[in-house]
């Protein structure tokens, strides 16, 4: 069953607002849907994907060769809240682009 994933009003302007074409916004838009909200327990509890085993955020990247744009390689880093997950519930609580 995929999570509920929330974003804030704030974290989606700066998506919106990255150097990417509209295709690759897809997908991110895509990532979000398909491995933040089918996020398995296994990869949340990983102590490698932990930003600290005291803390109950875990982080994920995705890497996209933005073919349809500018042609270069971004990386967009999410950090999830997945203290709400028994309630199928994620929240995503930082979100920063390299590229």
């Amino acid at each position: 069953m995929p999570y509920f994933v929330h974003i804030t009003d704030a974290d989606r302007a700066y998506l919106n607002s990255l150097p990417l074409s509209d295709k690759a916004k897809e997908r991110v838009e895509d990532f979000i849907e398909y491995a933040i909200a089918q996020v398995d327990d296994a990869f949340r509890n990983d102590p490698a994907n932990r930003t600290r085993p005291d803390t109950g955020y875990f982080h994920t990247d995705l890497l996209l060769f933005d073919v349809w744009g500018d042609g270069q390689l971004h990386r967009i880093n999410f950090v999830v809240d997945d203290e709400y997950a028994p309630i199928g519930v994620l929240i995503v609580v930082y979100v920063d682009h390299q590229g």
